[in-house]
């Protein structure tokens, strides 16, 4: 009986122009934007490859030079492209992809592609995640709606029930049908996030980025079925097809829309984060204090030009090791008021499934606020190290010479090429359990309230 239900309305969907015209534009945005990822995936790897190796190059083959001078030239490193990035670019776009490793500085992220973007961006980008995040669980609403409300007005609710139709049986049978036609578009999707993934990810990370694959289908899953078990509640409740429709619509718009926004100005608001200006001048201020102690307990002065030209190179050392502690310090701090935002807009947005799924498939795809700080952490130990490697050449054989000594190339190459790897997806999945959580929570409390609804059903 619930596959006989089931077929029936799939074939109305059908036959009314619903699922064709709607659910197949939705599957060539779906299809498109996939398409259009995957290949500036490929071209944005291949170009960050190219730079770096390039970058790298410029390093090795600097002839003889002052290590300190080195040090100011310093390398540009780019994180690397996550292979699920291309079914959602997450925050990408907007924190940057290169930085600067140059000498007592801890640079801030360049080239983001949002700086060059017009303002239509402001609506969001065509992706993947973009299209089951908002357009999908419209194409549920518009499927859905009518359900049990269009079956009453046509007085074909009264019919089943005559030939005893359980409603648990109509309700599941209702419900096959829009997983079916729902299903259309996370297929698609999966399939093709599965050849980008084989196509992308190497050998040793294959495996983990299928367990993110896996999440990111559970997710979605649960999200799009809080959708379907809501749509079919209202429409069970509704003593109309439009008035089941119009409510559906307003809440479409107040989940995807609304409260997602009004979650994030609120977390702005409640936790604001500092100037820039207000940032550079506090870290300014404290990196000289701390540079300051530094050298009047080790050399007895004020400041570096104060230091005999023979223990220049240990000065550069103290220098820098006494300005760690200042950047970790601010740094961790500017991080940390950005996690404190990304859970409040999480538990502002409890109410809605879209904020807890945004981190969850943000989180797995590698595009996210915590693999955006790990990726930082990584660069800065890089610029650590190389800055450490210049100084201690610098005070085993610089002697007296202090900035006339010239290292040889060789010292160049002692520095190893920047080589990041993601953490797993265990790492993600220890930070997105609460998002997870919240999206199973919403679909078993939708799924009893259409059970309830379906059980007070009646036929007018």
């Amino acid at each position: 009986m619930i596959s006989v239900i089931a077929m029936r309305d799939f074939r109305g969907f059908v036959r009314d122009g619903r699922l064709p015209f709607v659910g197949g534009l939705t599957l060539l945005l779906l299809i498109a934007s996939i398409a259009v990822g995957w290949r500036a995936q490929s071209e944005a790897a291949a170009e960050r490859d190219s730079a770096q190796a390039n970058g790298y190059e410029t390093w090795v083959n600097q002839g003889q030079k002052n290590p300190h001078s080195a040090a100011h030239l310093g390398i540009h490193v780019f994180k690397p492209r996550a292979p699920l990035s291309l079914f959602d670019p997450g925050l990408e776009p907007y924190v940057g992809q290169s930085v600067w490793l140059e000498a007592h500085r801890q640079n801030d992220f360049r080239f983001r592609p949002a700086q060059d973007a017009t303002g239509l961006r402001r609506f969001g980008d065509l992706s993947a995640a973009y299209v089951l995040q908002v357009l999908a669980p419209l194409i549920v609403v518009l499927i859905g709606f009518d359900a049990f409300a269009g079956e009453r007005e046509q007085g074909t609710l009264r019919q089943l029930a005559s030939l005893g139709v359980a409603p648990s049986r109509l309700l599941w049978g209702k419900a096959a049908a829009i997983a079916g036609a729902a299903a259309a578009l996370l297929v698609p999707a999966v399939a093709l996030s599965l050849v980008a993934v084989f196509e992308a990810a190497a050998a040793k990370t294959l495996a983990d980025n299928l367990h993110r694959l896996f999440w990111i289908t559970i997710g979605y899953g649960l999200y799009l079925g809080t959708f379907l078990f809501v749509t079919l509640a209202v429409s069970a409740m509704a003593s109309r097809a439009r008035i089941a429709l119009i409510t559906l619509l307003a809440i479409w718009t107040v989940v995807t829309i609304v409260l997602p926004r009004a979650a994030a100005e609120a977390s702005h608001t409640l936790l604001p984060t500092p100037s820039r200006a207000a940032f550079t001048a506090a870290l300014s201020a404290d990196l000289a204090d701390a540079n300051r102690k530094a050298f009047e307990e080790t050399f007895h002065v004020k400041s570096w030009q104060e230091v005999p030209a023979e223990d220049s190179g240990r000065a550069l050392w103290v220098d820098d090791h006494a300005g760690y502690g200042v950047f970790d310090r601010h740094y961790d701090e500017l991080w940390n008021i950005f996690e404190r935002q990304q859970r409040l807009q999480e538990w502002l947005g409890v109410a809605s499934p879209l904020v807890a799924l945004r981190g969850l498939s943000m989180g797995m795809a590698g595009t996210d606020l915590a693999h955006q700080r790990d990726f930082a952490a990584a660069a800065e130990t890089q610029r650590r190290l190389i800055q450490d490697m210049m100084s201690s050449d610098r005070i085993a054989h610089g002697g007296s010479l202090g900035y006339n000594y010239q290292a040889q190339p060789d010292l160049w190459r002692k520095v190893p090429p920047f080589d990041y790897h993601m953490p797993s997806y265990d790492f993600v999945l220890a930070r997105c359990w609460p998002d997870v959580a919240i999206l199973a929570i919403g679909f078993v409390l939708s799924l009893a309230a259409t059970v309830g609804a379906t059980r007070r059903l009646r036929p007018l």
